[in-house]
């Protein structure tokens, strides 16, 4: 039974549930009018939020191989499978050695981690994600995707499934919307913005700030919180005028200290144009987006000012200035020394990987988070390139191991995650008995990607062979409320021809287990989205057992589908 089912059917969320629903199922007049509805059942969204809290979704572009991203280790009963299936891709259990060269040493669990979770393995270019697992900083939940209805092998060809099911651009959109059988209209982190702006008090920026540009997932059905792009570097600014307007501008915050020279009149007068109010709604709405960008630009700016005043204990450039906390960890954790950069500045940090330099910003943006003003944070980052249907590195007995694309891009992550984690404790610390302090608890971080890879793979050479377009991934959740050290969900049995797989297929395509509402209402509940509103942002959810306080049964199917074993974040 689906306890959120009980719910009482208020005002509120049968007009949000009642908007939500036939979005995309009409014309555009009908489409205009439900968005009435929902900015009617937002309006009685009062009240504020009183703490902090920020969510970090990262996007893997192009379906990470989850199947060596988390493996089977020795004990585990799908091990045998794995060793017989994967081929050239299969990597060797490191077993009860943790020096193991090739794979990470079995993960550490909690007693009352669900049955088996002891035995699972980490690629071995994850050490430090295995320290933060082992540490209960990270989880994993396993065999998770789109899916419209619950779906097994027995049902396969009755139900209806996600369109274009193994289409990247498609899936892509459908993890980010969470709706599959409908067409695009809005992202679930943006229906979470559109629910809790009214509350958002102070807010000088958008709630919803993306580091990979203009996304699917932030985009909201108004536009009251509108997704706000920015990049490596900080705020996009007008070309044309100096690093920061220092060309036209004494001050770069103060938008009317103009400089005695041409750039400046230039910058003045193309403030005018904006400033002026046009009658004309299309050219009122352009002036408005610059107006805001241009203000935007100061609030984010002043964020990592204040970020920059926190300088880290032992860091210095080549000239003995002081690093910056927050750029410092991440060149360290980077094996780079910041005694050897050049500079204390964005244009210094390009020597880091991409995925480092995002998740560095929005480490910054979070440190210096009194200047935007929000209470709530949406922040999107991503990492591409996993699409690894060829060089994906593999072992054979002949060969030995032979590292490819996925090496690189688990090395990458593994960074990344670490640095930000450090970041996100020693940002406690400084702020330890301040009244507004940041607590580790204040953020989470959640991972999606398309869709898994094959389990068998597309050749017999390691090296050159890779892995193709699957179903079912593996993904994970790190930050302070997460239950971690544990795998949550359900891990296939590695059987490319059995019941986990799709019907007709050979290959080890996994029907998802959980549905990506399952994994992303904890997220929302975890904002303080209240139980009314979930059916706003997530109006699938209801054909889906509930994920909240949801128990591990793996007996069969049915119960698997009926206890989703989501329950993986704290005070919720």
């Amino acid at each position: 039974m689906n306890e959120r089912k009980k719910l009482p059917l208020t005002r509120r969320a049968f007009m949000a549930k009642s908007a939500c629903s036939a979005m995309g199922l009409t014309g555009m007049v009908n489409t205009l009018a439900h968005m009435k509805l929902m900015q009617g059942a937002l309006a009685n969204n009062s009240g504020s939020l009183g703490d902090y809290k920020a969510l970090v979704v990262l996007f893997l572009f192009g379906a990470k191989d989850a199947n060596n991203f988390l493996m089977p280790g020795l004990l585990h009963p799908s091990r045998s499978n794995y060793d017989t299936h994967r081929g050239v891709l299969a990597l060797p259990t490191g077993g009860d050695n943790p020096t193991h060269s090739i794979v990470a040493s079995n993960l550490a669990s909690d007693p009352s981690a669900p049955a088996g979770a002891e035995f699972f393995e980490l690629h071995p270019s994850l050490p430090d994600v295995k320290t933060l697992f082992d540490g209960g900083d990270l989880s994993i939940a396993a065999n998770v995707g789109t899916l419209v209805v619950p779906t097994k092998a027995s049902n396969y060809d009755a139900v209806t499934l996600p369109p274009q099911l193994f289409s990247h651009s498609d899936q892509q959109n459908q993890w980010q919307s969470s709706l599959p059988d409908k067409p695009f209209q809005s992202g679930w982190c943006g229906r979470i913005a559109d629910i809790l702006h009214p509350q958002n008090a102070g807010s000088e920026i958008s709630m919803s700030v993306s580091l990979s540009g203009i996304n699917d997932i932030q985009a909201g059905l108004t536009q009251v919180s509108p997704q706000y792009s920015i990049t490596n570097a900080g705020a996009i600014t007008l070309n044309g005028y100096g690093n920061k307007y220092a060309n036209a501008l004494t001050n770069s915050q103060d938008k009317t200290s103009y400089r005695s020279n041409t750039s400046a009149r230039r910058l003045k007068a193309f403030q005018d144009i904006m400033d002026y109010t046009h009658a004309h709604l299309f050219e009122e709405s352009y002036n408005n987006v610059v107006r805001q960008a241009r203000e935007n630009e100061g609030y984010v700016d002043a964020a990592l000012e204040e970020a920059g005043a926190w300088l880290h204990p032992n860091a210095v450039d080549s000239r003995g200035t002081a690093w910056s906390h927050i750029p410092a960890t991440f060149l360290i954790q980077h094996g780079i020394d910041p005694s050897t950069v050049n500079s204390n500045s964005s244009s210094s940090l390009n020597v880091l990987p991409n995925l480092a330099r995002q998740l560095l910003k929005i480490a910054q943006l979070i440190a210096g988070r009194r200047c935007l003003g929000n209470k709530r944070q949406l922040f999107f980052c991503s990492y591409g390139g996993h699409d690894t249907h060829q060089d994906q590195g593999g072992f054979s007995a002949g060969n030995g191991y032979v590292a490819g694309d996925l090496d690189t891009n688990m090395t990458v992550l593994n960074h990344a995650l670490k640095a930000f984690n450090d970041c996100m404790h020693a940002l406690e610390v400084r702020d330890a008995g301040q009244q507004d302090g940041f607590s580790y608890n204040d953020f989470l971080l959640a991972s999606h990607s398309d869709f898994n890879r094959t389990l068998t793979p597309n050749g017999t050479i390691p090296g050159p062979s890779g892995s193709d377009h699957a179903w079912g991934t593996h993904v994970f959740t790190m930050g302070g409320d997460v239950k971690g050290g544990n795998v949550y969900g359900y891990y296939p049995d590695l059987d490319p021809a059995g019941v986990w797989s799709t019907p007709g297929s050979t290959r080890g395509r996994w029907i998802p287990t959980c549905s990506v509402e399952q994994f992303a209402a904890p997220l929302a509940r975890w904002m303080n989205v209240g139980d009314p509103e979930l059916s706003t942002i997530f109006p699938n959810l209801d054909r889906f057992s509930s994920p909240f306080g949801s128990s591990y049964n793996p007996t069969d199917y049915d119960s698997m589908l009926a206890n989703p074993n989501m329950d993986y974040l704290d005070g919720i």
